[in-house]
């Protein structure tokens, strides 16, 4: 390896690039992408809090509203949630999961945790924890 791919930013690209396309591939069975998971799985976990609309995924997510309205339109296409709008204010619509979103919930949560034992394998608990905290300060640099 070119010492120029051991730099920091490389390192975490390749990780990144990695990571979806594994993601991706896996995912591939239940006709999602990783970052169409990722969206469902927040629906699913934020729905009992109440409304969950378009703004409070682009917010989460850090995402344009282009880019979370072609999100939501596929994973609508797919029948994993429907639009609806809100009672609070109609100027937003409100993402509803449908039963085939409910389906596939603890599949995708278990397929996530798997995905984080296997980011961390040969880790110890130590480092395992360093690295989350190491890279939340990288993270947090970035978001500034």
């Amino acid at each position: 390896m070119a010492e120029n791919d051991l730099r920091s930013m490389r390192i975490i690209m390749r990780l990144s690039n990695a990571l979806i396309k594994n993601r991706n591939k896996k995912l591939a069975e239940w006709d999602l992408t990783s970052i169409q998971s990722d969206v469902l799985l927040y629906i699913l976990r934020n729905i009992g809090d109440g409304d969950v609309s378009q703004l409070d995924v682009q917010n989460f997510f850090k995402l344009t509203n282009p880019t979370v309205s072609g999100i939501v339109d596929r994973l609508e296409e797919k029948g994993f949630i429907r639009r609806m709008c809100s009672s609070k204010d109609a100027r937003f619509r409100n993402l509803i999961p449908l039963q085939k979103a409910y389906d596939v919930r603890k599949i995708l949560m278990d397929h996530r945790m798997l995905e984080e034992e296997h980011l961390i394998e040969g880790m110890s608990a130590e480092e395992a924890e360093e690295f989350r905290r190491l890279l939340l300060i990288a993270l947090g640099n970035i978001e500034e």
